[in-house]
């Protein structure tokens, strides 16, 4: 074969780009705009992508991109990979990924995400050799890329460039969750100074597959407000972390949820629990042991649910 060339997005890339992930994902690739040229374009000249490809012979085979929420931003996230089934296993996705990671201070960015499919162990041993720590477990998010019946478990991972830091905020977790917890608060460190997501008011909005939901916080009668919700509904909960996470924590468990773990907030520096209900009943094999335990936990509370709820309509 031969040699791969790795190098920065050009406006001449775009139509190549979208070609490689019609070759690889066909048309279910989640983000719409990898099939638009002009849209990758417009993305890199934006600077809302930063874009390297991979090239044999001047054909794009590989792509990868840190895309961040705003151009000036210090958080972004690596994704849109995807390399030519004619060059797998050469180590392209590593080498795209490194020269994006290599390319984090220029850009000014002090924070680093990842989600990872769980549909195969790849993304996932990417992520860890790329430097990425597995913080948490978002259970049917997507339409799965590769067609398959089931949607798409995503593992969210994370990592700070440089000196910078993402300190969790100093908390008593809850006995429940301590085993994940504490390692990830050994890792990430803690501050009783940590950024917290920015206030918002209550967010639902219906997804695909799935009832997307961010809070503030859980008081008594929104948790019964989510216990009421239609119970076939699969409920995704991204919530805020406060000193009074363990009272949220109790009510969304007494409401049905699955605690899966912590992932980055959106648009700033702090983090956000996530909680699930409803999980479809499906096996998974990941690489991450802690992820592992947090799918096999979702999948227990998810039978107590389901047999729950077969119980009252019988």
């Amino acid at each position: 074969m031969s040699s791969v060339v790795i190098r920065p997005f050009r406006p001449t890339d775009g139509v190549g780009i979208s070609e490689l992930f019609r070759r690889v994902y066909g048309d279910h690739y989640v983000s719409p705009d990898v099939y638009l040229p002009h849209m990758i374009g417009q993305h890199n000249l934006l600077n809302r992508w930063h874009s390297v490809v991979a090239l044999v012979n001047d054909r794009v085979v590989g792509h990868a991109a840190l895309c961040r929420p705003t151009a000036e931003g210090e958080d972004a996230e690596l994704a849109l990979i995807a390399v030519d089934p004619a060059v797998q296993g050469g180590q392209i996705a590593t080498r795209l990924g490194q020269r994006l990671l290599d390319s984090c201070q220029d850009l000014g960015l002090a924070r680093l995400s990842i989600k990872q499919v769980t549909s195969h162990f790849y993304s996932q041993r990417l992520a860890q050799r790329l430097g990425f720590h597995d913080t948490g477990l978002l259970p049917d998010h997507v339409p799965s890329p590769f067609a398959t019946v089931h949607a798409e478990t995503i593992v969210v991972g994370s990592q700070v460039i440089s000196d910078n830091h993402r300190p969790l905020p100093q908390l008593q977790w809850p006995a429940a969750c301590q085993w994940l917890m504490q390692p990830l608060a050994s890792l990430f460190g803690t501050s009783p100074d940590a950024p917290l997501p920015s206030a918002q008011p209550f967010q639902i909005r219906q997804l695909p597959g799935r009832v997307d939901i961010v809070a503030g916080h859980i008081d008594l009668r929104l948790a019964g407000q989510l216990l009421r919700l239609p119970a076939h509904w699969s409920l995704s909960v991204r919530l805020g972390l406060r000193q009074q996470f363990a009272d949220d924590y109790q009510r969304l468990i007494d409401a049905g949820f699955a605690f899966t773990g912590i992932m980055p907030a959106e648009g700033n520096p702090g983090w956000q629990a996530l909680f699930h209900r409803g999980a479809l009943a499906h096996p998974l094999t990941l690489h991450s042991d802690p992820m592992q335990r947090l799918h096999e936990h979702v999948q227990a509370q998810a039978h107590i649910w389901w047999g729950a709820q077969a119980g009252s309509a019988t």
